[in-house]
């Protein structure tokens, strides 16, 4: 427990509690240089590095695997990279599809499409920088500059950012949710794209407004930077019952979206099984029109499931983790897996659109052969050095 104004590092770190009042200048923060960070929360260093490296820069520091550190740089480049690139094909699939055959689906998946972007730009322009920059200082620096970061206009937006990526996967999956349980229930009234538009503008307000939560309450939640995820983000210092409230009020938040976009889901596979009975018992031939629409639903139905699950699989290390700290077991590697595991969501979505829909198979084919080709006529096209030489 802490303080007003304070933040108990026991979490993230071993036993300091930090003063994070906002009013802390740089002079009452460089008085106190003669503090370290307390390695049990360094994901890349070990627990002596506090005192053999106080004065040396980690990527310098003996006790420190420097192989760690690059190896996790690789993989969250790639991955940063993966997720700019497929979801460009998504976007630009949707952008170069007739208007005439664009479907409210396809908006919603364009949206959904632009978070997944937003989560590669977080890891280019936050995660990767932040790595360099934390390998850079010594133990002092981190612990100095952590502190002057803390609660400041950078902190708040970056985690807030961090925040409306879940939020908005989560309530993009909700939307796409009833709008398939829309379309079968009430057949004759289709979501409009005027309507899902609407639907849309909504729909990121409401992600917003879920994703700033805790900067609505900054008496309980601080941000900090989290020098062993390498990213900002909100934590809450639960020094009364009223700031254990607010925490479950943001746990609420996402636990009855995701529990209504369950429930429309199973209603959904109802109403199908359902209309799917009807149809085979009659025998016309509109039966046998609307026994396909309720195969190409069922079929879509089931991506929207796929997609579901692996949202719920990038999640529950977050539930599980964040349920092992607070209940005092503490470890770096689970942390930081649960942080970017939950952002890996942003990958896995592309990967279902190439398996589930051969539209957008057939669209990345086409486009790859075109640069393919294109590199073929290139390579063709360059003049060969080979001498020609006449016969007299």
């Amino acid at each position: 427990m802490t303080q007003r104004n304070d933040v108990n590092f026991n979490v993230f770190t071993s036993t300091k509690t930090l003063s994070t009042s906002g009013h802390t200048n740089v002079t009452e923060i460089s008085a106190q240089q003669n503090q370290t960070w307390t390695n049990k929360w360094n994901t890349f260093c070990s627990y002596e590095t506090d005192q053999v490296c106080a004065d040396i820069p980690l990527n310098q520091c003996s006790t420190c695997r420097h192989y760690s550190f690059w190896l996790f740089f690789t993989l969250i480049f790639l991955l940063a990279v993966w997720i700019l690139l497929a979801n460009s094909f998504v976007i630009a699939y949707i952008i170069k599809r007739k208007k005439s055959l664009r479907t409210s689906l396809d908006l919603l998946k364009g949206s959904l499409a632009v978070t997944d972007l937003l989560t590669g730009i977080l890891l280019l322009t936050t995660a990767l920088p932040n790595i360099v920059w934390t390998t850079r200082l010594t133990s002092r620096q981190l612990y100095v500059e952590t502190r002057k970061l803390a609660d400041t206009p950078v902190a708040i937006v970056s985690a807030t950012l961090y925040l409306l990526l879940i939020s908005s996967t989560l309530y993009h999956l909700v939307l796409m949710s009833y709008n398939r349980f829309a379309a079968i229930k009430w057949p004759l009234a289709p979501q409009t794209v005027k309507r899902t538009k609407i639907n849309l503008l909504l729909l990121w307000l409401l992600a917003l407004a879920a994703a700033s939560y805790p900067a609505w309450f900054p008496e309980s939640f601080h941000f900090y930077y989290m020098y062993f995820t390498f990213l900002f983000l909100p934590n809450i210092s639960l020094h009364s019952g009223v700031d254990l409230s607010k925490a479950v009020g943001l746990f609420i938040l996402i636990l009855l979206p995701y529990l209504a976009m369950n429930v429309i889901t199973i209603a959904t596979a109802i109403l199908i099984r359902r209309a799917n009975q009807n149809a085979r018992e009659q025998l016309s031939e509109s039966s046998r029109v609307q026994e396909q629409i309720i195969r190409r639903e069922k079929a879509v139905l089931t991506t929207l499931a796929i997609m579901k699950l692996g949202f719920t699989l990038t999640q529950v290390p977050t539930i599980i983790v964040l349920g092992l700290t607070y209940a005092g077991f503490s470890n770096s590697i689970a942390f930081i897996f649960m942080i970017y595991c939950a952002l890996c969501n942003s990958a896995i979505n592309v990967l279902i659109y190439r398996a589930r829909d051969q539209e957008f198979k057939k669209f990345v084919a086409k486009v790859l052969g075109k640069t393919f080709r294109r590199r073929l006529t290139f390579r063709s096209s360059i003049p060969s050095n080979t001498r020609i030489t006449s016969v007299v």
